[in-house]
């Protein structure tokens, strides 16, 4: 325990040297003086440098190691979380580790198989195909003749993750008492997603049920190849999976594949992963998305999966149907269902800024929209008036973006109108068709009458309540809570004022009744001054914590830099 504790601090230390660096350090002095002052000319030549906040970010993030690293990348596809510019940047932020010994990732191997590796595979490159942070893969052959990839974590990486994430909890306590703005980006909130986004990618069972999840969803469907778990060597620390052969999706070209084809498969499969299966990948970044030489697509990495129910597909339907007829009124609502509102929103407000939004970006046919800006500021919108979006319509509006990006890519001149119009028409047809409204209709139906049949009996039982003396009615009030807990508070200090002044009281009794001396000094006078003088101090301290004290704004602090 005392060797973990070392640790954590010795951690800190190199965290608050790290952050100092970057000109986060020293805020009071660099204040006073008008510019960062960190510890040395080297260190200041480098704040003087960090450019811009995300960028600065960014680079902190980049400097604190592969936890860090992690969070980075996990709030780049966080748009519930963090601004469409910190996700832009945060985006750049790459795993780049040096790989290790092929000593370590047999042993890790061994460990995990309970056997030497010679005894599950016939042979394993010693050279990796990728490393990243949380692991390394390497190209093997099982003693069948099937070629797999092994995916392989990092030795004692979960001890090192855990105790970097008690840290980021700490510090997350630490902004979120402190700055004003911090309750709008909500810190703790922040770690948490980073938590269990990063255990879930420590456990490759996850990853494992994922995949075989989506590769059921898709078994019927021969464009897709969804590579095959070997469950018997896979595990927690270890992921198995057949190899397959093929290309990034963006270094395809017409003379190698038929591109009309891949992206028409691109899109058939997104469709169906969104609105009819309800689970989707959520990270389809070209490196995740490989084409065969036949034309065929493999999705790889199923380590982030988004989940939608059937009301949340339905709301999505409607929230697009809004935005394409500019409807600002429809879209306010839609965003305001789905989202968790901090605080009151004044819907007017907001109505007006959603109507300027779609006047800047469809002033000119649908075919010239940017889609992906849209899809951005909208998240950007609700999270400046502090409406939470689910992350997992977050995280599909991401991966919505991604994928519009590999389309321009490999089709700058694709008609984005004529190509979304046909899955328009068939979600149309599945929602609203005359089959889904009678559908509606007997559902509604049931529901009204099963209502109806409940009503009499709830009746009933709030009126023998109210008979009984049974029924009680809780009335809470913000401001007479706030009230409660100040006279509180002023009853402990006045308590507290008067045992110290009873302190005091009775030490002048006891010193000129009892004198007892030591060194020329009242025992008994240093005793109760001591004890009444700590009573008082603890009154003033209380007082001046908890009820003048108040939370730091940056913007505040902000303008009296520039002023400086």
């Amino acid at each position: 325990m005392l060797r973990a504790a070392a640790q954590d601090l010795n951690r800190l230390r190199q965290i608050a040297t790290v952050v100092a660096r970057h000109g986060y350090g020293h805020l009071a002095d660099s204040l006073r003086r008008g510019k960062a002052v960190p510890d040395d000319a080297k260190a200041r030549a480098e704040a003087e440098d960090v450019g811009e906040t995300p960028v600065r970010l960014r680079r902190l993030l980049q400097d604190l190691g592969p936890t860090f690293i992690k969070l980075g990348q996990v709030l780049s596809t966080r748009a519930d979380l963090v601004p469409t510019r910190y996700q832009v940047e945060l985006a750049r932020l790459q795993d780049d580790v040096p790989p290790l010994p092929f000593e370590t990732i047999q042993r890790q191997l061994e460990e995990a198989w309970g056997r030497k590796v010679g005894e599950v595979v016939e042979h394993i490159d010693p050279k990796p195909l990728a490393t990243a942070s949380i692991a390394q893969v390497h190209r093997a052959r099982l003693k069948d003749g099937r070629d797999v990839v092994v995916k392989v974590q990092r030795p004692g990486l979960e001890r090192t993750i855990r105790a970097d994430l008690d840290l980021l909890y700490l510090l997350a306590r630490l902004l979120d008492q402190t700055i004003e703005e911090m309750a709008l980006y909500r810190p703790l909130d922040i770690v948490r997603a980073f938590e269990r986004a990063i255990l879930d990618e420590l456990d490759f069972t996850i990853e494992a049920r994922n995949g075989r999840a989506i590769a059921a969803n898709f078994e019927n469907e021969p464009r897709l190849v969804i590579p095959a778990i070997e469950d018997a060597l896979s595990g927690r620390t270890v992921l198995v999976m057949a190899f397959v052969e093929g290309v990034k999706i963006t270094q395809i070209s017409p003379q190698t594949h038929d591109v009309d084809a891949v992206l028409s498969t691109l899109l058939d499969v997104t469709f169906r992963m969104a609105f009819i299966d309800g689970l989707f990948h959520g990270d389809p970044h070209p490196g995740n998305v490989l084409v065969l030489a036949d034309n065929r697509l493999c999705l790889l990495d199923y380590g982030l999966v988004g989940r939608l129910t059937g009301n949340m597909q339905q709301t999505l339907i409607q929230l697009s149907l809004a935005v394409a007829t500019r409807d600002a009124d429809a879209t306010v609502r839609l965003v305001y269902r789905i989202g968790q509102p901090v605080e009151r929103v004044q819907l007017s407000q907001l109505r007006d800024e959603v109507s300027d939004l779609m006047g800047r970006y469809m002033l000119a046919s649908l075919q010239d929209v940017d889609a992906a800006s849209l899809v951005n500021d909208l998240l950007d919108l609700a999270l400046r008036y502090k409406i939470r979006v689910p992350p997992d319509y977050a995280l599909l509006a991401k991966a919505a973006v991604t994928l519009e990006g590999i389309l321009r890519t490999l089709k700058p001149d694709l008609e984005i109108t004529s190509t979304i119009l046909p899955y328009a028409h068939k979600l149309m047809a599945e929602r609203y068709g005359p089959e889904a409204l009678r559908k509606m209709a007997v559902r509604a139906a049931v529901t009204m009458f099963d209502s109806a049949q409940h009503l009499p009996l709830m009746a009933h039982q709030i009126v023998s309540d109210l008979e009984a003396g049974r029924l009680s009615v809780r009335v809470s009030n913000t401001e007479l809570d706030r009230l409660s807990r100040s006279l509180n508070d002023l009853g402990t200090k006045v308590f507290l004022g008067l045992v110290a002044a009873g302190l005091i009281m009775g030490t002048f009794f006891v010193v000129a009744r009892y004198p007892w001396e030591w060194r020329g000094m009242n025992v008994w006078a240093l005793i109760g001054g001591g004890a009444s003088a700590s009573l008082v101090m603890a009154v003033i301290a209380w007082h001046l914590l908890y009820t003048r004290m108040k939370k730091l704004s940056l913007r505040a602090l902000l303008r009296l830099f520039r002023r400086r």
